[in-house]
């Protein structure tokens, strides 16, 4: 590797999308805190001695579920390793996490190379394969850190079976099953969706190496023997599946048949800003970018086999990534629903999207094999240009801009607190881990108060103790705890563990009978009258333990072979002396490095300045700060808002579309809050539609318990949140002009809601009024007012009965924007001119939508007098008496007389 330039050029690149882990406290990520609080109960169980629990015991409030007995383990190992150093959580979680992600990329380089691809094709496959956007998203955005250890360890264990198929020695089957292994303790659904890739990938290299067939049984063996390292977790995981409730995972919002995406999904560009949505739709993408730089290795599938078995390899390569990458697409896909309802467990994934992560590595390779099918000339600006395209494509999942969380020394009691804060018991999305026999939810357990001290729980409930009975407490411990008890007659204790194989009552060293607590799940035993020693006991089953020494027999013969296999005499005491002088050569290695930077070309010089000045100098996270967008002035609002509810809550505006509806109609009305502080209430939203004119009655409204469908309570100052509301126009609501009033209410009581600031009023009207609109006959020719309101159409009857009041309708256009509410005068005039009836009334038309025809109905006095009768329409500013002139080529009036005349008999 020391030969390998490419591989010390990318690692500026790669550090590039480290970068934000060197802020303070952990990005506020979806599952991240799941995670972080899961490192913190291994952390507390090694303090305890145990290296791998089956159950944690501090979960759901203290009553404990079996995670780590379903769930990979290896994850929580890492990152307890740095807190057993004494480092902060935080630190101790980001820590493995910069180190995977130079894992991962590495072995991606690795890949490249042992497939023949040049030094710049692995360097920029290793960069595709960091900067993924399903990469960058699981590591800041969603948080799911044993998913991102398992993506990190594909490429290691696919270029380890590569290296034990091809070269058939111990060393490599070992490395390869130990890959595997590692695979399957890291997360059990990326390790399913494996599992074929790693079946192909072996075929695939028996055949593009072109070795004999009875190398498939290399592949055989180190699948087996990587299980056999695993079987300790992977065994009982499996087989234990109906004593927990893994079945809601396949009901409700995880029900796969939700999750497929599609094409423009797949292929579409992931943001280049920073648009501080809170409630930020999924970014599930392969990246367009991504997709069209791998579009040069198209190149190699047009290509003749030949003699040049490099050139064989690549084109076997290009075609057995464009296979897979295909393949995974239409997994993703609705068409592929038949194979998830018939594959055993595939539904377990939940998300078909789940895909997106073992697709990143060919589509890596892909881009990697873009540059080596491009002319030599070509290929160093290629490579300059694709890493730069990698990188900015990864700007707007790159910095998670909300408020980081500062977790350094956490207690149980703040584990506990999450739990109930982010209603997650056991630290499960639905509590799918919680023993068969545990019904409904759990919100809170008894000993809760001793983790709020600092104190280890008495899991014994004294009151199930009979009367007169005593307790003493000999020994705590988070899974073994032993009571001296008195009991004047025979007792059916309580304990406060949910009941799970494994967990076992002693009576002076001998079982006790036991039995499940109905509903709760708790632990319960039976115990003769006298003084005895109770010991409650989480131990290992015998089937358990057996496994556990089998994987374990397995990894120390495994390495026992490995030291056999070492020869110590391969390193003389001289040769051993020549390493220390030429260590110790400075002036070597300065002239080694200097001929070395001699002989690179232009283009590694050029990426390795580039790559060092941005890492230097920060350059991602500030082209991140120039595109990011102003916290209140959120994008997509056409009309942007500084409206506060009691200091707590701002409405920064709204975007309504269409701008009129008819009855029966919808309008989209789209609202952007943010919290101007952190709250611990929840509130609702209201919108609420009136009547401009005419009594103050409600039309019609739509109401959301949590706006943007995020609770007010988890709402980050640093965010603003998008909520839309479906306004449907009942049938039979009036034509006409109607206020929408945006407002917020105590979710648990409405009639309490929030007043703003200044005016003390409890909503808000918006500006712009909602048109229901109806069609109103048009006029035959253009009728303007002063360049502003257009007339668009008049409805009036032929004919009235005498003394009898009727109705005309108009409809009116805003062509510009108005500043100025105006006044509409309609007069029925005689044939002398003589005003005979007349109405005036004022209107909003400061607040009219510009482009839309407005429809007013205007009432009208019976005539008294028959005869023939016509309308004057016009408009005036009050109280000046300004009219708005007629646009005529001719000469201005101050009205427009109707040509139609109507008759009152």
């Amino acid at each position: 590797m020391a030969q390998e330039r490419g591989f010390w050029l990318m690692l500026p690149w790669v550090m590039l999308i480290g970068m934000p882990m060197f802020r303070p406290g952990l990005p506020p990520t979806e599952d991240g805190m799941i995670h972080a609080y899961r490192v913190l109960e291994m952390h507390r169980l090694w303090q305890a001695g145990i290296f791998y629990p089956r159950w944690a015991p501090d979960l759901a409030f203290g009553l404990g579920a079996p995670l780590f007995h379903f769930h990979g383990p290896l994850f929580p190992w890492l990152a307890a390793a740095g807190m057993a150093l004494g480092l902060p959580l935080e630190v101790s979680l980001k820590i493995p996490l910069a180190g995977l992600l130079l894992l991962g990329s590495a072995g991606v380089y690795g890949l490249a190379r042992r497939w023949g691809l040049s030094e710049r094709a692995a360097l920029v496959a290793a960069l595709a394969f960091a900067s993924a956007p399903f990469r960058i998203r699981e590591l800041y955005w969603q948080g799911n850190f044993p998913q991102y250890l398992a993506l990190s360890l594909l490429p290691w264990a696919l270029l380890t079976l590569h290296q034990a198929i091809r070269e058939r020695r111990w060393v490599w089957r070992f490395a390869a099953a130990g890959s595997i292994a590692l695979l399957l303790l890291s997360h059990n659904i990326t390790a399913m969706l494996s599992a074929p890739l790693l079946a192909g990938y072996g075929l695939g290299v028996i055949v593009a190496e072109r070795l004999p067939v009875s190398r498939v049984r290399v592949g055989l063996h180190v699948a087996a023997l990587g299980i056999g390292l695993a079987a300790f977790f992977v065994i009982p995981a499996m087989a234990d599946r109906p004593l927990v409730h893994l079945d809601r995972l396949l009901r409700g919002e995880y029900d796969f048949r939700k999750h497929f995406l599609d094409l423009g999904s797949l292929f579409s560009m992931p943001p280049l800003y920073d648009d501080r949505l809170g409630n930020r739709r999924l970014i599930l993408t392969l990246g367009l970018h991504q997709v069209l730089l791998a579009l040069p290795a198209v190149a190699w599938l047009a290509r003749e086999g030949g003699n040049d078995q490099g050139s064989d390899r690549r084109r076997a390569l290009a075609i057995g990534c464009g296979a897979v990458l295909a393949g995974m697409v239409w997994m993703m896909l609705p068409v592929s629903q038949p194979i998830w309802e018939r594959v055993p467990l595939l539904a377990y994934a939940e998300f078909p999207w789940r895909w997106l992560g073992p697709a990143v590595l060919p589509l890596a390779l892909l881009i990697g094999l873009g540059v080596d099918a491009l002319p030599p000339r070509a290929q160093g600006l290629w490579m300059l240009f694709a890493c730069g395209m990698l990188i900015v494509g990864s700007l707007g999942l790159l910095y998670n801009g909300g408020t980081h969380i500062r977790l350094l020394y956490p207690s149980l009691s703040d584990l506990h607190a999450y739990e109930r804060w982010h209603r997650y018991p056991g630290l499960t999305s639905v509590g799918e881990l919680f023993p068969r026999w545990v019904w409904g939810e759990i919100e809170g357990s008894p000993i809760e108060e001793a983790y709020r001290a600092r104190e280890e729980p008495i899991r014994l409930d004294r009151a199930s103790l009979p009367p007169g009975a005593s307790v003493r407490t000999l020994k705590l411990g988070p899974l073994d705890q032993r009571y001296a008890v008195d009991l004047p007659v025979e007792g059916n204790l309580r304990f406060y563990v949910l009941a799970f194989p494994g967990w076992i009552v002693q009576v002076d060293g001998r079982p006790a009978p036991m039995w499940v607590e109905a509903r709760t799940g708790w632990l319960r035993a039976e115990i003769p009258a006298g003084s005895h020693e109770i010991r409650l006991l989480f131990g290992s089953l015998p089937q358990w333990r057996l496994l556990e020494l089998f994987s374990m027999g397995l990894a120390i013969s495994g390495f026992w072979r490995l030291i056999a296999i070492w020869r110590p005499g391969r390193i003389t005491g001289s040769r051993l002396r020549a390493v220390i002088t030429r260590a110790a050569n400075f002036s070597q290695h300065v002239q080694a490095i200097g001929g070395a930077w001699r002989a690179w070309s232009a283009a590694e010089r050029s990426m390795l300045l580039i790559g060092g000045l941005a890492l230097l100098g920060q350059v991602p996270y500030r082209l991140w700060l120039a595109t990011r967008v102003t916290l209140d002035r959120p994008p997509g609002a056409t009309s942007h808002l500084q409206v506060d509810y009691a200091g707590r809550i701002r409405l920064l505006g709204y975007r309504m579309e269409p701008a009129d509806a008819t009855p029966g109609g919808q309008v989209r009305l789209t609202l952007w809050w943010r919290a101007l502080r952190p709250m611990d209430d929840q509130y609702s939203a209201y919108v609420h539609v009136y009547p401009v004119s005419g009594e103050p009655r409600l039309a019609f409204q739509s109401d959301h318990m949590h706006p943007a469908d995020v609770p007010t309570s988890a709402w980050d100052v640093e965010r603003v949140y998008q909520d839309l509301h479906l306004l449907r126009v009942p049938e039979g609501t009036k034509p006409g002009l109607y206020r929408i009033r945006v407002g917020l209410y105590e979710r648990l009581n409405p009639g309490s809601r929030l007043r703003i600031d200044g005016s003390g009023e409890d909503g808000f009207d918006l500006p712009q009024l909602l048109v229901i609109a109806r069609p109103v006959s048009p006029v035959m020719e253009p009728i303007v007012f002063g360049g502003k309101i257009r007339l668009a159409g008049v409805e009036a009857p032929a004919e009235v009965p005498a003394g009898t009041p009727w109705e005309v309708w108009l409809a009116f256009e805003a062509l510009r924007p108005l500043d100025v509410d105006y006044t509409l005068f309609v007069h029925v005039v005689d044939r002398e001119g003589n005003v005979e009836s007349q109405r005036d009334l004022w209107q909003p038309t400061s607040r009219w939508p510009v482009g839309v025809e407005i429809p007013l109905a205007i009432s009208l006095d019976g005539l008294s007098r028959p005869g023939r009768y016509a309308l004057r329409i016009g408009w005036y500013k009050w109280p000046e008496i300004l009219h708005l002139l007629l646009d005529l080529p001719s000469a201005s009036e101050p009205a427009y007389v109707h040509p139609v005349p109507i008759m009152v008999r």
